[in-house]
């Protein structure tokens, strides 16, 4: 007891930095290893946060953001007079609404439906294929259902067999009514398979045994599934359930820009294609970076917002 009374009483002053150097000598290849990923965020996430304040300016592209006059607030009132803003606003978060929240479920249950899969060769052919599509890009992908629903598309070869010589060939691509289910689908068909690979692992954690308790108890796999794997993997659909809100107002640009055309680009234009057309195009860099910056407060609210409610009714969360 005197020796720890004694080691108690010592004075910590250095002993935070005498063990900080300690771990960085005992791990410092491990330190090494994530140096060009703790470099890349520095140079291309925070470093370029400085150019937040061309927000709050009129940027002049040849004085720079040392010679640009300060305008304050001049670009987000610009931003909400807008005609064209609350439609964008309207379309962003319908858009984002439904991948989010009627999009969730898809890639759990293919990982749940990978899990039950008995057969390994056939188990990874199947996954193999279902991550093929993440790695192809957007413009690629938008080709080929360009393509496919073209007016002598795949798709109206197949109504017309099915209908008959009175089927009227039309190309939904067109259709603003069909743009949100095209901006569904096609995000599905892509990321499906990527986005069930964190539920997967989360499958692969979850202690064998249970499943054995619950064989001896008569449970059959359907029941397994609802008892054990869903609630055991709860805690991960939570956590990118919250992540997944901060794109509530940061629609794909790609996607969707790539799909728009003369028919339906007036109809369903989204923020991010906005500050393309307002910002970029025009050379309105101030605009631009007000949009960027207006975007991102309004998702970094909507973690933090939503952690608490989900913590609150559910005790888990990110923090």
């Amino acid at each position: 007891m005197n020796n720890l009374a004694k080691k108690l009483d010592q004075p910590t002053h250095g002993t935070y930095w005498k063990d900080l150097g300690r771990r960085f000598s005992r791990y410092k290849f491990m330190y090494v290893l994530i140096l060009p990923a703790v470099l890349c965020a520095l140079i291309f996430q925070y470093l370029p946060m400085g150019g937040l304040i061309m927000a709050f300016q009129d940027y002049d592209i040849i004085g720079g953001i040392g010679k640009s006059p300060f305008t304050g607030l001049a670009n987000f009132k610009e931003i909400l007079s807008m005609p064209k803003f609350l439609g964008a606003i309207k379309n962003t978060l319908v858009y984002s609404s439904v991948t989010i929240f009627l999009g969730t479920p898809f890639p759990i249950a293919l990982a749940i439906l990978f899990n039950e899969l008995k057969q390994q060769k056939l188990k990874k052919i199947v996954q193999t294929v279902s991550y093929l599509p993440h790695f192809i890009s957007w413009i690629s992908v938008i080709g080929m259902f360009y393509a496919m629903f073209s007016i002598n598309g795949t798709f109206n070869d197949i109504m017309a067999a099915i209908f008959g010589s009175g089927y009227e060939r039309k190309n939904i691509l067109c259709d603003p009514d069909s743009f949100l289910s095209i901006i569904f689908w096609s995000g599905q068909w892509k990321n499906i398979g990527w986005n069930s690979v964190v539920y997967l692992a989360a499958i692969a954690g979850i202690d064998p045994t249970m499943y054995e308790a619950a064989k001896v108890d008569g449970c059959n796999r359907l029941k397994q599934v609802f008892y054990i794997t869903i609630p055991s993997i709860m805690p991960t659909i939570v956590i990118c359930f919250i992540m997944g809100m901060s794109s509530l107002v940061n629609s794909n640009f790609e996607q969707v820009y790539g799909f728009q055309n003369v028919y339906t680009q007036e109809a369903t234009e989204v923020i991010n294609t906005l500050t393309y057309r307002q910002g970029i195009l025009n050379g309105d860099y101030s605009m631009a970076t007000a949009f960027g910056m207006m975007q991102g407060v309004v998702s970094f609210l909507l973690v933090v917002v939503s952690n608490a409610v989900v913590k609150k009714g559910t005790g888990m969360g990110i923090w």
